[in-house]
């Protein structure tokens, strides 16, 4: 025993003469401070002397290995000297990123990273972000609230979220498209999937936008305050942001509030667009507790109130846009434990619209004459998230559950200019429920030093119905059938393969396999006016999910001033989702679809993207994009599908002044649906912007003026609903003061 107890003792000693020496190092992405697992710590020979866990976390001996390399995947290789470093060590993520980022505050040493898109300006609103993305189109109604659309596919085809968060439109003419409730000044960064590779967190195979907020800062005391003014429409924006802490750094609070205003724009010649004016207040409140442990909570809540917007290319106006988001979510610390939990996230959020048509000429119409329609829409939702890891044979997956239920409710009132017409009141949608909940899984597998293997999965039950009988009724007329709750289990995967040829050069190809039920509307909507065709459509319960193959290939190039990146992708759909006429109740003033599977279709197309810095002054970035798309049982072209299109901006700077010029181009499109939708053909365009940009007081004040459209030129673009014209020459001041 005593042997026993003494060799105990000197394997003690041992060990802990071993961890004098052994240290302890966190290898995380520069910016994210996300960990960076497998990544390769090697020495000057090319020994591999170590790996990082799941966590990020390596141990080594800076004794005996002062000077390592560090080698991962997607990053930039480092020497590292352990002797001068603490024990966090960030690694510069390198071309090899697929997904897409717009980022709000400007990077510098990620300034020639071609997936992510930098704010060059002062002031912009969402519409404009959204639309600096090549494969990122906007559908305009207006001047005010666009629609964006993903190589082509928008709203039940793309995922649109805010945090993760679920948000249902309560518009059914979506007049009310999310992305109008995050202003700017609340947002950190726009995340963009156009692939669909992010299907276990997000639930299928679309491609996807997520607004990410910002968060409160461990700053003692922040302020920032921002006006902006345009002519000819008299735009006029004010915003404010507060952000403090308590000294410790445990509690932080953000608070930011914005108020905008706008007559109606103008096109060239300085003509009045009409009913293209609004007005929009925004307030968001973020409050962030760290404990002793390392674990947060993190409660955030959004307000935004649209007064007042026209929308020329519909029958009528929004009197009232109200939007209530808010969430709690707790984070917790890293854990070295084989089943880890990261965070967990609660949610809710109603969004209410009302709309009419009291300004409008309804007596000379050549839709629904000779009466009012004021409408109400109403969507709420109720969800949560759950976030984590596990080791499997020591291979990390990460999974996420998501759950969420949520009530769409929609009338419309049928007010006739004839006494002798009694008015009428019809339910869009009454009492329409959607339940889902999926569970999805992401393993990242090592094919060699330079290649990995992502796999993504994902399995969703959705469940669709009406809590109202008479509601449900409606459709058991129309098809003769007893109607229960439709009820599905959906499945999507996703494989991707990275290959890393070296600091510059990087490939990869993925593939997307995803099953997609009908939506609310497209199941349950009754007597909704689609204003892209004229039609007024109803839902069709017993719809066959909509199922598509997406393939895409990315390769990017990028050196210390110079990038590119090329990037082409093909999709198919099965059972594709369209609206058929339905010939017995269709004549000459009321048109009518219904909700059908009509058969296949197939989009495919490609975009590029370079940028080109010299001397650290100028500065020239180019992108085009293009989107080809076929329904294959009509053998004509899909709707809304923009032609090709691109743009230019070279800037230069210098001193605290920078100055930029950008031309926005686009071809003709001749590609029109004239079977699915009335359609017509746009003709080719330019425009011309200049912008000049200047810091003050110790880069505390920025003043910025931008020109728009300079040449004044008319033109509309093809994902312009009714033709409605962009705006001609515009000119905007704005200032932004930082304490």
């Amino acid at each position: 025993m005593k042997t026993l107890l003494n060799s105990l003792v000197v394997i003690f000693l041992l060990t802990g003469l071993v961890s004098v020496h052994a240290q302890s190092y966190y290898v995380v992405e520069k910016g994210s401070q996300h960990p960076v697992s497998d990544a390769h710590i090697y020495i000057t020979s090319g020994k591999v002397i170590a790996t990082t866990d799941s966590r990020g976390v390596f141990d080594l001996d800076a004794e005996k290995y002062p000077v390592v390399f560090i080698q991962a995947l997607g990053f930039k290789t480092k020497e590292v000297r352990l002797a001068t470093v603490d024990n966090l060590i960030e690694l510069e993520a390198t071309v090899i990123k697929m997904n897409t980022e717009l980022i709000i505050q400007d990077e510098r040493d990620q300034s020639n990273n071609v997936h992510a898109y930098h704010s060059k300006e002062s002031h912009q609103n969402m519409d404009n972000f959204l639309s600096q993305i090549d494969g990122v189109n906007m559908i305009q109604r207006g001047a005010f609230a666009w629609e964006p659309a993903i190589r082509g596919q928008s709203d039940q085809r793309m995922n649109l979220v805010i945090d993760g968060m679920q948000v249902f439109k309560a518009c059914v003419d979506k007049m009310d498209p999310i992305t109008s409730y995050v202003e700017t000044n609340n947002l950190a960064k726009l995340q963009v999937d156009k692939s669909g590779t992010n299907v276990a967190e997000f639930g299928n195979g679309n491609s996807t936008i997520n607004l990410v907020t910002q968060k409160a800062q461990q700053d003692r005391f922040t302020i920032d305050a921002e006006t902006a003014f345009r002519v000819p429409d008299l735009y006029r924006n004010y915003s404010l942001t507060i952000n403090t802490s308590d000294a410790a750094g445990k509690n932080a609070f953000r608070f930011s509030g914005s108020y905008k205003k706008a007559d109606d724009l103008h096109s060239a010649n300085f003509e009045a667009v009409e009913n293209t004016q609004y007005e929009k207040l925004n307030l968001y409140g973020h409050y962030q507790h760290l404990f002793d442990s390392g674990n947060s909570i993190e409660v955030n809540y959004i307000t935004d109130k649209a007064y007042d917007v026209g929308y020329p290319a519909l029958l009528m106006d929004a009197t009232q846009a109200l939007a209530d988001i808010g969430r709690v979510q707790f984070n917790f610390a890293d854990a070295d434990r084989s089943f880890q939990l990261r965070s967990i996230m609660l949610y809710a959020n109603s969004i209410r619209h009302t709309m009419d048509d009291y300004e409008r000429d309804v007596a000379n119409r050549p839709v629904m004459r000779g009466m009012y329609m004021p409408m109400f829409g109403k969507t709420t939702t109720f969800g949560g998230k759950v976030q984590g890891a596990f080791a499997l044979n020591h291979h990390p997956i990460d999974w996420h559950f998501d759950a969420f239920t949520s009530l769409a409710y929609g009338d419309m009132e049928m007010i006739s200019l004839d006494p002798n017409i009694e008015d009428m009141l019809i339910y869009n949608l009454n009492e329409v429920y959607t339940h889902s909940m999926s569970l999805g899984f992401v393993h990242h597998m090592r094919l060699g030093s330079y290649s990995i293997l992502s796999l993504e999965q994902n399995t969703k039950f959705k469940t669709l119905g009406t809590h109202n009988e008479a509601h449900a009724s409606l459709f058991e007329g129309v098809y003769n059938k007893e109607l229960v709750p439709r009820a599905r289990l959906l499945l999507s995967g996703s494989a991707e393969v990275i290959w890393q040829a070296n600091d510059e050069w990087s490939f990869s190809n993925s593939i997307v396999y995803s099953e997609r039920m009908g939506n609310h509307m497209e199941l349950f909507g009754h007597y909704i006016y689609n204003y892209t065709d004229g039609f007024f459509y109803d839902g069709n319960p017993w719809l066959t999910p909509e199922r598509s193959i997406n393939a895409d290939f990315n390769t990017s190039w990028s050196v210390d001033n110079h990038s590119i990146s090329f990037t082409a992708f093909y999709k198919y759909y099965f059972n594709y989702i369209g609206g058929v006429i339905s010939e017995d109740i269709s004549n000459f003033n009321f048109q009518f679809k219904t909700y059908s599977n009509v058969g296949s279709a197939i989009m495919t197309g490609g975009e590029i993207r370079t940028i080109n810095n010299w001397d650290s002054n100028f500065r020239l970035e180019n992108r085009i994009a293009y989107t080809y798309a076929q329904n294959l049982d009509l053998n004509e072209p899909l709707p809304l599908i923009p032609p090709l299109y691109g743009n230019s901006t070279l800037s230069y700077v210098w001193g605290k002044s920078s100055i930029s010029m950008s031309a926005d181009w686009s071809a003709q499109q001749t590609r029109i649906a004239t079977i699915s939708s009335n359609e017509d053909k746009t003709k080719a365009f330019y425009t011309l912007g200049l912008g000049y940009e200047r810091f003050w007081l110790g880069d505390k004040l920025v003043s910025s003026v931008q020109l728009r459209n300079v040449t004044d030129q008319y033109y509309n673009r093809h994902t312009s609903i009714g033709n409605i014209p962009e705006s001609g020459f515009s000119a905007m001041l704005s200032l932004k003061y930082k304490l």
